[in-house]
């Protein structure tokens, strides 16, 4: 603003010239210090006369009491003009405020004169009945697809019917526990004779979710962790046959072929392998295949023997 950079132009004056009293005054008081404490010239080393010196003193104090009487004034010049320019920044920044709140104003009511140009027009067409061919087109494209959500829809809850009957068939507690349940004592019962056939005499049973519950000495209850080696290769054997008597019942799968890898190289010992080949020989009408590395100590324990060895990395027939 024109009046805001003329009174700043006139605080610089005004500084300027309170610099030049300041030094002024400095100056003077410097001089009144000086006669007051030399009585000769430091330079020339002249006595300095004492009526002369009181004369430049009086000189000097009066000229020093008018310029601080002058630095007073300007100090006051100086408040009022520092207050006016604040005054002029002040105006400025509420002028600028004004002018942005201005410039949204004068925004919306644009975008409202165009929304209401719309809305104008829209009425104008609704009053004259007047439906472009584009709208038709709008409205039947949004028919087709309100049929096709429909379609879709109706084969969704179709599909879902479907998920929850065989979500309700599948789950744990369908199907799958009735089977179980109906085979649970069959399964037991052949558990714990085959367990009995190998002197391991424990009362061991599952439930319809196939968690065992397993007694020692029919009191203490015992888990299949707390078993020996031996022991758990025991109950490993007589889960094996009992699925295999299991699927021979329910005629799923019924063979004559049985072929058991190194199950007397692992855990077994003496008793125990006596007792799983009386398990054995009781499969008359089945072809038994026993695979192990012990062949000394079951060569008299089987009617045939086949003996293969390892040629050149591959296996071959002695």
């Amino acid at each position: 603003m024109m009046g805001e950079d003329k009174t700043v132009e006139k605080r610089d004056k005004l500084k300027d010239i309170q610099f030049t009293l300041k030094d002024k005054h400095n100056r003077h008081s410097q001089m009144i210090k000086f006669f007051g404490d030399n009585s000769e010239c430091p330079t020339c080393e002249q006595h300095i006369d004492e009526e002369f010196k009181n004369t430049k003193v009086e000189s000097l104090s009066s000229e020093v009491t008018e310029l601080a009487d002058g630095l007073s004034k300007l100090k006051g010049e100086m408040d009022k003009v520092n207050f006016k320019i604040k005054e002029y920044k002040d105006i400025a920044k509420l002028l600028s405020d004004n002018n942005l709140e201005l410039a949204k104003l004068n925004s919306g009511i644009t975008q409202l004169e165009k929304f209401n140009a719309t809305l104008t027009e829209e009425i104008r067409q609704i009053e004259s009945g007047d439906v472009t061919k584009t709208d038709y087109e709008k409205l039947d494209n949004l028919k087709k697809m309100c049929d096709n959500y429909e379609s879709h829809k109706s084969k969704l809850k179709e599909d879902m019917l479907y998920f929850d009957c065989a979500k309700e068939l599948l789950q744990d507690s369908g199907i799958k526990t009735k089977i179980v349940k109906q085979y649970l004592p069959i399964m037991n019962k052949l558990i714990n004779g085959y367990l009995s056939s190998m002197d391991f005499f424990v009362n061991f049973n599952i439930d319809e979710n196939f968690n065992e519950t397993i007694k020692s000495r029919y009191r203490d209850v015992f888990s299949y962790a707390n078993f020996s080696e031996g022991e758990k290769m025991r109950i490993d054997l007589a889960l094996l046959f009992t699925w295999r008597a299991v699927a021979k019942m329910k005629n799923s799968t019924n063979t004559n072929l049985l072929i058991l890898d190194e199950i007397f190289d692992s855990s077994l010992d003496a008793t125990g392998t006596d007792d799983f080949l009386k398990i054995l020989n009781t499969f008359t009408n089945e072809n038994v295949f026993v695979i192990s590395h012990k062949q000394d100590l079951l060569m008299d324990k089987f009617r045939h023997t086949i003996k293969f060895e390892k040629v050149k990395n591959f296996s071959k027939v002695a």
